[in-house]
C-alpha cells in the first residue's frame, strides 16, 4: 500500500505541471500557436508540445517532445519538466530514466516548484538514489508542498530513503498534507487509519478522510470507502446503502474498486438485492483491471457466487467479461 501511494505521487509528474498556456481549439488557433512557437515563445512551445502529444499519433507525440526540448533548451522550467516527464514515460522518445531525472533537476532548479521536487524525490528513489531523494523530499516539504509531506510520511512509514521508521511523525506529516486539501493524501490517510499502518486503527478518522477525498471526486476513494462500508472490514460500521451509492460513483469513473465493491454488494446482498451472477461479473471485471494484484479476497467472493450459479450461467458471464474487459483500462 505504501509503494502504491508513492506511485500516486509519481503519477503527478504531469498533472501538477504548471503549463499556463492552454491550447486553443481549432485549426486557426493551432496555426497561431505554431507561429508563436516557431518565433521562440517558450510558453507556446510547451503548449504546442502538449497539444501534439495529446493528439495520439506517434509522429505527433515525437514532435511534441521536440517542442518540449526546444523550450527546455531555452531555459523554460515548464519545458524541462515536460521533457523530463515524457522521457520518463517514453512518450514520443525512448524511455531514459537518468535523462528524465536530469531534466527534472534542471526544471526545479529554475522554478523551485515544491510539488515537482516531491515527484523528483520519488523518481530518484526508484533508481536507488535515496540520499538525494531525501534531500528533495525535505526541500519540497519545507516549501509547504503537500506532495513533499506525503513522500516524507511514506518514507517514515516504510524506512525508505534511509530514514528510521517513525509512525507518529508519518501520521503528523500525512495529516498536514491532507489538511491542505491534497486528495491523494486524504485517500492514503483514510486507508492507513482503517488498516492500522500508524500502529493503531481509527476507523472513524479513516472514514472521515476517505469521505473527504470521495467528496472531491476521487474515484479510488469512492471505491475504497464503498468496500469498507459494504463489508464492515477494518472496524468500519456497515452502511451498505451508502456504500453502494459510492460504488456506483466510482464505477462511473471507471475505477476498479468501484466494480469490486459493487460485486461484493451483489454477492452479499448488502445494500442491494442479492444477485450472484452480477456479483460474479463485477468482481471478475475488477480482477481484469487489477494490474497490481490488490484484490486479495476476490477469490472468496467469487467462490460464494459460483456456488449459486450453473455452468451455463458461468459460461455466459465469462463471455460478457471477456467482451467488456477490453473496454476498461487496467487499474493502478
Amino acid at each position: 500500500m505504501i509503494r502504491a501511494a508513492l506511485l500516486v505521487v509519481m503519477a503527478a509528474a504531469v498533472a501538477v505541471s504548471p503549463v499556463s498556456a492552454a491550447t486553443p481549439p481549432g485549426d486557426a488557433s493551432r496555426d497561431a500557436l505554431q507561429k508563436r512557437a516557431e518565433a521562440g515563445d517558450a510558453q507556446a512551445q510547451v503548449a504546442l508540445g502538449r497539444a501534439l502529444q495529446d493528439d495520439g499519433a506517434p509522429a505527433d507525440k515525437a514532435a511534441g517532445a521536440e517542442w518540449y526540448r526546444k523550450a527546455a533548451m531555452a531555459g523554460s522550467a515548464e519545458g524541462a519538466w515536460m521533457l523530463g516527464s515524457t522521457t520518463m514515460a517514453g512518450v514520443g522518445v525512448t524511455r531514459d530514466v537518468p535523462a528524465a531525472i536530469d531534466w527534472m533537476r534542471k526544471s526545479v532548479a529554475i522554478d523551485q516548484n515544491g510539488d515537482h521536487m516531491a515527484v523528483l524525490a520519488v523518481a530518484l528513489l526508484s533508481t536507488g538514489g535515496k540520499q538525494e531523494a531525501l534531500q528533495w523530499a525535505q526541500k519540497a516539504a519545507d516549501k509547504g508542498s503537500s506532495k513533499g509531506m506525503e513522500v516524507l510520511a511514506m518514507a517514515h512509514l516504510s524506512g525508505e530513503m534511509g530514514l528510521p521508521k517513525d509512525p507518529a511523525l508519518a501520521e503528523k506529516l500525512m495529516n498536514a498534507a491532507a489538511q491542505k486539501g491534497d486528495v491523494d493524501a486524504q485517500l492514503s490517510l483514510g486507508q492507513f487509519y482503517i488498516t492500522g499502518l500508524f500502529g493503531r486503527s481509527d476507523p472513524a478518522a479513516g472514514v472521515r478522510w476517505l469521505q473527504a477525498a470521495a467528496d472531491a471526486g476521487n474515484a479510488r476513494a469512492q471505491g475504497t470507502l464503498a468496500y469498507f462500508l459494504i463489508t464492515g472490514k477494518g472496524g468500519v460500521p456497515v452502511d451498505a446503502a451508502r456504500g453502494v451509492a459510492l460504488a456506483r460513483k466510482a464505477m462511473a469513473g471507471n475505477e476498479m474498486l468501484g466494480h469490486y465493491a459493487m460485486g461484493v454488494a451483489y454477492v452479499m446482498g448488502a445494500g442491494i438485492a442479492e444477485n450472484p451472477a452480477e456479483g460474479w461479473y463485477q468482481i471478475s471485471l475488477a480482477q481484469r483491471m487489477d494490474s497490481q494484484q490488490q484484490l486479495k479476497s476476490a477469490a472468496d467472493y467469487l467462490a460464494k457466487a459460483e456456488a449459486k450459479l450453473n455452468t451455463a450461467q458461468l459460461t455466459e458471464l465469462k463471455v460478457r467479461v471477456d467482451a467488456d474487459a477490453a473496454k476498461v483500462a487496467p487499474g493502478s
